[in-house]
């Protein structure tokens, strides 16, 4: 999707000259404490740690929001100050080159696909002994999102939220079809979509050749790209089984690509009324709300497999710059924004759920349409493929690609992406 370019960074530190001139929109004499004269206040606010943080938002929306919460840090912590930079275009190849000039932020916002690939080059600062300084915990965040950051037994950035995947599917077209229930199962799911498709003639399900989506299937049928022994495992009669039924929903008419349908992806597709099924994550809201607000929708679990329930945890980190000139600051900063307070704060705003289990309650009572997301928690898997997984990805996606243009049979595809994975995955 699309998201507007501000073509300026944004100076947080405004704010607090504005406050030390004597404003107290900001920050109020209070939240300096009740004995700080006025030139002890400007005082603080000139002599401040300046950490820089940049990261993609996904709308200007996103950004605007994610200054309130550093508003709130800054009133929290008078001597630190925040440079706010959104890139809004290319910024994982604006992030790679920056690190490699020796220009990137203290704190950046690192995808879960990358952050191992920038732990080998050690580029990431490790995070474990100032965590265990402030007493934060793996444990304190779902397994499947904080494992994404983790590379050779050391964590390289914490998850700032996250959201997983869930079938968000159309109740009128439902109920036009006679169903009953959504489907939990992949037979259930097959049936479903053979009723919708008898009831209408179209294809209900829109399914990408993509292998962030494949990959659930992938997990659902028991298979896996990397196995527990370090080594490639994709290879498999499960990865047969997952491709054959994924691909046998497009084959045989049951599924359609957006390209198919004249969408540029599957939520814009079920929003123009072009599908009734698509498994796409939380994001789905605020796209709905504004692409076609008066569409009825529902969200379901996604359909387990054979080996049980999956879903992916798709997350985001904030990371510390290993040659960060301020890497106290600019923990302080991560800490709080990963935190109970900075996250319930920065979430409790809908644009994405808390990587915090301990959260979940209080975000799930403010927004109870979404628990089908956030029950997902307790079986995401990271979507992280080790060094090089990024290069996997585009690799599996082209494998994909060929697979629905008929160009490719089910089993050479399956040795394709092991002959991919030995030769772009760094196992070590």
């Amino acid at each position: 999707m699309e998201v507007e370019d501000t073509g300026r960074t944004i100076p947080r530190r405004s704010l607090l000259r504005g406050a030390a001139r004597g404003a107290s929109a900001i920050i109020t004499a209070s939240a300096f404490g009740p004995t700080m004269s006025h030139l002890e206040r400007r005082a603080a606010a000139q002599e401040a740690t300046q950490v820089r943080l940049t990261g993609a938002p996904s709308s200007p929306e996103e950004s605007r929001l994610l200054e309130q919460v550093l508003q709130d840090f800054e009133a929290k912590f008078l001597d630190i100050t925040v440079l706010w930079e959104p890139v809004t275009q290319q910024y994982a190849e604006k992030l790679q080159t920056d690190l490699a000039a020796g220009t990137a932020a203290d704190v950046f916002y690192v995808d879960s696909l990358l952050s191992p690939d920038l732990a080998a080059r050690g580029v990431l600062l490790p995070l474990d002994e100032p965590m265990a300084g402030a007493g934060v915990r793996a444990e304190d965040f779902y397994a499947g999102l904080i494992e994404a950051f983790q590379w050779q037994d050391k964590t390289y950035g914490l998850p700032k939220d996250w959201s997983s995947l869930a079938m968000v599917y159309d109740p009128q077209a439902f109920d036009g079809a006679g169903i009953v229930a959504p489907p939990t199962t992949w037979d259930e799911l097959r049936s479903v979509a053979q009723a919708l498709f008898d009831a209408t003639g179209q294809a209900p399900i829109i399914l990408p050749p993509d292998f962030a989506r494949f990959i659930v299937f992938l997990y659902q049928a028991g298979g896996a790209v990397i196995g527990n022994d370090g080594s490639v495992a994709i290879d498999s009669p499960e990865t047969r089984q997952a491709l054959d039924f994924y691909y046998g929903l497009y084959k045989d008419g049951l599924a359609a690509t957006p390209a198919d349908v004249g969408a540029q992806w599957p939520g814009d597709a079920f929003a123009k009324d072009l599908g009734v099924i698509v498994f796409e994550g939380n994001w789905m809201f605020p796209f709905l709300a504004a692409s076609a607000p008066d569409k009825r929708f529902l969200i379901a679990e996604l359909p387990a497999g054979p080996a049980g329930k999956v879903t992916m945890g798709f997350t985001v980190s904030y990371s510390i710059n290993a040659k960060a000139t301020v890497p106290e600051s600019a923990w302080e900063l991560v800490n709080y924004l990963t935190g109970p307070e900075g996250m319930a704060r920065w979430t409790d705003l809908g644009l994405a759920m808390p990587s915090r289990p301990a959260l979940a309650e209080a975000w799930i009572a403010t927004y109870p349409e979404r628990e089908p997301y956030l029950a997902g928690g307790a079986y995401a898997r990271p979507w992280q493929l080790g060094p090089g997984g990024q290069a996997f990805f585009q690799d599996a996606n082209a494998i994909l690609e060929a697979v629905f243009a008929g160009q490719t049979e089910s089993q050479d595809a399956v040795t394709q992406f092991a002959e991919k994975a030995v030769a772009d995955i760094k196992i070590t």
